[in-house]
């Protein structure tokens, strides 16, 4: 099966399972580039009733951290079309 060239996933970032993480090193053996947004503390309380232990930025760093990830960005919204275009505009700017 050929690899997908572009793959990401969306989530907080806070406590990051081992679970979680194996998952997320899975989907990045079986693609080229693979991109990760993180929550911001607003969507984190807003939708997921609940706020994050760490900072953004913290959180971004433990994403950027992961090995095998290309690009990290912020995503501002849980509206799904939002974050689609949120995706596209940081994929291509990946790829400037």
């Amino acid at each position: 099966m050929e690899k997908k060239k572009v793959d990401f996933c969306i989530g907080i970032f806070d406590n990051l399972s081992q679970v979680s993480l194996e998952k997320i090193k899975n989907e990045i053996d079986n693609c080229q580039i693979y991109g990760i947004g993180v929550y911001t503390d607003e969507v984190v309380i807003e939708n997921f009733r609940t706020a994050p232990l760490n900072s953004l930025e913290k959180r971004i760093e433990v994403a950027k951290n992961i090995e095998g990830v290309k690009f990290v960005f912020p995503v501002d919204t849980n509206d799904k079309e939002k974050i689609k275009e949120i995706v596209k505009k940081e994929t291509l700017k990946f790829f400037e």
